[in-house]
């Protein structure tokens, strides 16, 4: 029923944060962090490979038993329609073929090879050009909320006793202040604010990753899928905040 498949997107969001802590492609805040530290990409993934290993046993775990209790739960024409599940599109073999040329070439930036406006341009235009409406698709409404946060936090910094406090709450307590940053203000937001006050990188970067599996704010692949509950059934938003919460 409705608990069933509102647990499964709670999960399917739960895994995306967990899942995306491994590399520096894989969110944000590991992305802006491992280009502030300097690091190499197998020095991040060294370091999130415990996390990551420990977040999928736990995950599969979880798939076993949930599987058990709730075998068929997604199969009824009812559940699909709950969610507003649309039937297979055909694929398009230009799009895919365009996406990934574009994907590597970002994959080229992160890894410092050409810089960031050369892909910039070529997405920009490859969009208008060939994929227009997806530009008009964007959901725009939640990047605002996103950009009010950076603004937020670049003037909370400049405060100097805020900046005071926050140089002494985070001494030696730089992963806690990460994980209890991220509940408030997301935690790419906190991934920016600390950053500015310590130069221990990895543990900012373990810090942000497991803030991220807090609140609803706590990570904007949590906002993504309550905001996509919230379109399709309105009813079920509260349910959906209590199953995810919990």
């Amino acid at each position: 029923g409705n608990y069933w498949l509102l647990k499964i997107v709670a999960m399917q969001t739960i895994a995306a944060n967990l899942g995306s802590m491994l590399t520096p492609i894989g969110n944000p805040q590991n992305l802006y962090l491992y280009a502030r530290a300097g690091m190499s990409a197998a020095e991040l993934i060294t370091l999130m490979l415990p996390y990551s290993a420990t977040a999928l046993i736990l995950l599969l775990i979880w798939i076993q038993v949930a599987a058990a209790k709730a075998p068929h739960v997604c199969g009824s024409e009812k559940d699909k329609t709950l969610l507003g599940f649309s039937d297979r599109k055909e694929l398009n073999m230009e799009y895919l073929a365009a996406y990934l040329i574009l994907f590597t070439i970002c994959l080229l930036t992160v890894a410092r090879i050409i810089p960031y406006q050369i892909p910039l341009v070529l997405v920009l235009i490859y969009m208008l050009l060939r994929n227009r409406e997806n530009i008009s698709r964007v959901d725009y409404s939640l990047l605002a909320t996103f950009i009010a946060l950076f603004i937020f936090i670049g003037n909370l910094g400049r405060i100097p006793q805020f900046s005071s406090f926050l140089e002494r709450i985070m001494a030696g307590r730089e992963t806690l202040t990460a994980v209890l940053a991220s509940q408030i203000m997301s935690n790419v937001p906190a991934a920016l604010l600390l950053s500015g006050f310590t130069d221990n990188y990895r543990a900012l970067i373990v810090g942000t990753n497991i803030g991220g599996l807090g609140t609803l704010i706590a990570s904007m692949a949590s906002l993504i899928s309550f905001k996509y509950i919230a379109k399709e059934n309105r009813n079920l938003r509260g349910k959906y905040l209590g199953i995810f919460t919990a």
